[in-house]
């Protein structure tokens, strides 16, 4: 479905890719892991067409994502960054409603199908008690919700999520990785996300890349992935992996080694 080929990519003249390949086939859940600054935003940004690669391609079904026209991709994958502007007063229908933009018009006029549209993106999510409140008025969790409410709408096969849970309690990012799973295992929905939380990406995803100085050093299951040489090589740290005895994902553990002087 998505086959990432030898990408290479950075900003200013500054690689921050080398040679990327993936192959992501369909109803993948697939978690990008590593530290920070190893490349896994860079390397969402290229997958959704936000930069150029100055080497390699990304294709989609056996096409160029460079030949999509804007509208057509965006009706191909729906991207939520890390960051989105949520501080002017627009009503929750009304911010999720800029989803629909590849459905409209040239006047950006919506039509009675995008506010059906609308309507069951905001059922599905439980978001209808929020009809009359602004964005801005909302809590983290809240706001999440109708981000990913905004990115469903679009109405892809592929959504590709940059830290959905960034900044969210335990409760909340279990309930956000839960409506992703629903969108994965339901509604049959390609999931392409990265993730520092090592644990959620062990219980949710089926597939994970890590990802060391702008290169994937291994991907496979979790059970290949999160092996505890690979972790505390690149994490610099002490661990052990462990199996969830409810679960049978493996989830790891770090350990803190005190020194205690005599």
């Amino acid at each position: 479905m998505i086959h990432i080929e030898n990408i290479s990519a950075g900003y200013f003249k500054r690689k921050i890719l080398n040679n990327v390949s993936l192959n992501i086939v369909q109803k993948d859940f697939l978690g990008i892991i590593g530290k920070n600054g190893a490349g896994k935003s860079t390397l969402l940004k290229v997958l959704c067409n936000l930069i150029k690669p100055c080497a390699g391609d990304v294709y989609i079904n056996g096409k160029s994502i460079s030949v999509f026209s804007k509208k057509a991709f965006a009706k191909t994958v729906s991207f939520l960054p890390q960051y989105v502007d949520t501080s002017l007063p627009f009503t929750v229908p009304e911010f999720i409603m800029f989803g629909r933009y590849p459905y409209m018009n040239m006047f950006k006029i919506p039509s009675n199908k995008d506010y059906i549209a609308v309507k069951k993106v905001m059922e599905f999510l439980d978001l209808t008690d929020f009809a009359e409140m602004k964005i801005n008025e909302l809590s983290g969790g809240e706001k999440q919700r109708v981000l990913i409410a905004q990115v469903l709408v679009q109405e892809t096969d592929i959504i590709v999520f940059d830290e959905p849970t960034l900044h969210l309690d335990l409760g909340i990012q279990n309930s956000i990785l839960g409506i992703l799973n629903d969108l994965n295992q339901r509604h049959n929905k390609t999931i392409i996300l990265t993730l520092h939380d090592l644990n959620a990406a062990a219980e949710f995803c089926n597939k994970l890349a890590l990802m060391e100085k702008g290169s994937i050093c291994n991907c496979g299951s979790p059970e290949e992935v999160l092996n505890y040489k690979d972790i505390e090589r690149i994490y610099n740290t002490t661990v052990v992996v462990k199996t969830n005895p409810i679960s049978n994902k493996p989830y790891v553990v770090p350990v803190c080694k005190v020194i205690c002087q005599q």
